[in-house]
């Protein structure tokens, strides 16, 4: 742990101070109300002719107020923001990125997968989709009403399309300071960590985090996140970055270790949900699987969003144990049922 302030104000549950991580680099913590998370740190990175703003935060009056607050305790006006970098289209990092844009003129980066992720949330047909994935996974209808009425889909379609798109190994176009796109998908299809060369620091986002573990979903029946993050894991070890600065809670060193904990911790998952599938005969439907998991909390405790958010986790790890052939899915009548294979000899 090397964000020390960071973590004593998480510690007592507070929002942490606008810090200087480096010459040249400085974090603000922007609040996400009603959120156990609290708040997003988005960083702030000089270059010869400006500033580049990675994950500028939630869309409310009160988190707008800390951002522009937390500019000004640096000492930088919000005219001299050039670039806005988005590590991926969660409302928590990107809810703010069209204000910046509107104050400073600012282009926003970011993976073409989050682009077209906010062009699905456009469609007018979100919400029936979303209904009939979760009636797959076999969602009771009280659950389904609840997250198709929340207006999420709404929410995030509203919020800013990219001004440019940055691929794996990019380097963002800002002079004077080394600022590499790394593509680590996982927690969402086009995230992107971003490797500051030039001060040996890895913005990770959501990606990689100090304490948890990110939301690994399955946002349809036929995707592998899990697999994909696994593999983007790997991709990090590359970078050897000195210190790594998470987009929540506090920045830390020991890359390679917090990668072998977050592998780690998803090893022993799919081997729990091989287990209660292979616990009882019959087919279970990712519902039921959910429900039998070990959460940080009773499920009984978990709210909708997050019985969402869990629910597509196990949906990621039975499909990463389905195409490492330990269970299989067969749909039945739009519901998908899950079952064991036989082991082979």
């Amino acid at each position: 742990m090397t964000g020390t302030l960071q973590r004593e104000a998480w510690l007592r549950t507070e929002i942490p101070p606008v810090e200087r991580v480096v010459p040249g680099v400085w974090s603000i913590p922007v609040p996400i109300p009603g959120s156990p998370l609290r708040y997003v740190l988005s960083y702030l990175i000089e270059h010869a002719s400006g500033f580049v703003l990675v994950d500028p935060g939630w869309n409310a009056p009160v988190s707008w107020q800390a951002l522009t607050e937390g500019l000004a305790a640096c000492s930088v006006p919000l005219s001299a923001v050039t670039a806005v970098l988005v590590t991926h289209v969660h409302p928590d990092h990107h809810g703010l990125s069209d204000a910046v844009r509107g104050q400073s003129g600012a282009w926003i980066g970011m993976h073409e997968h989050e682009d077209a992720q906010l062009a699905r949330f456009a469609r007018p047909d979100w919400n029936d989709s979303t209904a009939h994935y979760m009636r797959w996974c076999g969602s009771p209808e009280e659950h389904i009403r609840w997250m198709t009425a929340d207006g999420y889909g709404g929410a995030a379609a509203a919020m800013a399309r990219a001004d440019r798109l940055l691929a794996h190994g990019d380097l963002v176009d800002v002079p004077g300071v080394r600022l590499r796109a790394v593509w680590t998908p996982g927690h969402s299809p086009g995230h992107l960590c971003f490797h500051d060369e030039t001060h040996d620091l890895l913005l990770t986002g959501d990606h990689v985090l100090p304490r948890i573990t990110p939301n690994i979903s399955a946002s349809h029946p036929d995707s592998d996140p899990l697999a994909d993050y696994l593999e983007s894991l790997k991709e990090l070890r590359k970078t050897a970055a000195k210190e790594v600065l998470p987009a929540h809670e506090y920045r830390f060193a020991g890359l390679d270790a917090r990668l072998d904990d977050l592998r780690d911790h998803h090893i022993e998952r799919l081997e729990e949900a091989a287990v209660i599938v292979g616990s009882a005969p019959g087919r279970h439907t990712a519902w039921q699987v959910a429900r039998r998991v070990t959460w940080s909390r009773q499920w009984s405790q978990l709210s909708a969003v997050q019985h969402q958010a869990a629910l597509g986790e196990v949906v990621a790890h039975l499909r990463h144990l389905q195409s490492l052939g330990t269970v299989t899915c067969a749909t039945v009548s739009g519901v998908g049922l899950w079952q064991s294979l036989p082991r082979s000899a």
